[in-house]
């Protein structure tokens, strides 16, 4: 005559803490001391009275730990998947981080470029202005000499004035994208900051 246990006995069995299946097992041979003609009963009653409050101890010891135990398990499995959701996380910001890195050069290297050329063209402008209003000796004309003189030197003061009007535009135009490329440094980090703390509560309840 089989055993009525239930179904799914085999795997209810394996899935349980090993002290509790061995709990069983010294139930069951006490169970059977009582089938042997010279088992005293009563004394057996006490001893399994005694015996089925200490299973019972170990039956809950066993199942605590295995509660402690899943939650470790699930509180480790989260921060396995916190650490590679910043790892990712962190991956991704990098990446932005050295493509801001590159755009600025570009940018920059397309500031200084234009900036030469600016250069380039205001020395040309202020040596073709200065040959045009250049005194000419043959002339003989002191008056209109010492004018040409004098708008020289007004055209050279403007270029001069226009050369370092472009350059301070262009510093700032520097400054700017240097302070623009540090500020998108910094939200980056504050929102990895944010991201930690947002999933750094770790839960202790375990879903029964």
């Amino acid at each position: 005559m089989a055993l009525n246990v239930g179904p799914e006995f085999k795997q209810r069995w394996l899935n349980v803490p090993e002290a509790v299946r061995q709990t069983f097992i010294d139930d069951l041979g006490r169970i059977c001391d009582v089938l042997n003609p010279s088992t005293d009963i009563q004394q057996w009653l006490t001893h399994d009275q005694q015996q089925q409050k200490v299973s019972f101890e170990k039956i809950e010891t066993a199942y605590a730990d295995l509660k402690a135990q899943l939650i470790e398990d699930a509180r480790i499995r989260k921060q396995l998947a916190l650490e590679k959701a910043l790892e990712e996380k962190r991956a991704a910001e990098q990446a932005y981080a050295e493509q801001l890195k590159r755009d600025e050069e570009v940018r920059f290297a397309a500031q200084t470029q234009a900036l030469a050329m600016m250069q380039v063209n205001l020395d040309r402008d202020v040596q073709h202005y200065a040959s045009r209003y250049h005194k000419n000796p043959e002339t003989g004309l002191a008056g209109l000499s010492q004018h040409l003189s004098v708008s020289e030197g007004q055209i050279l003061s403007e270029l001069e004035s226009v050369r370092v009007r472009l350059e301070l535009e262009a510093e700032t135009q520097i400054e700017q994208a240097v302070r623009e490329f540090r500020e998108k440094l910094k939200v980056a980090a504050q929102e990895e900051i944010e991201y930690i703390l947002e999933n750094s509560n770790f839960s202790t309840q375990s879903t029964e």
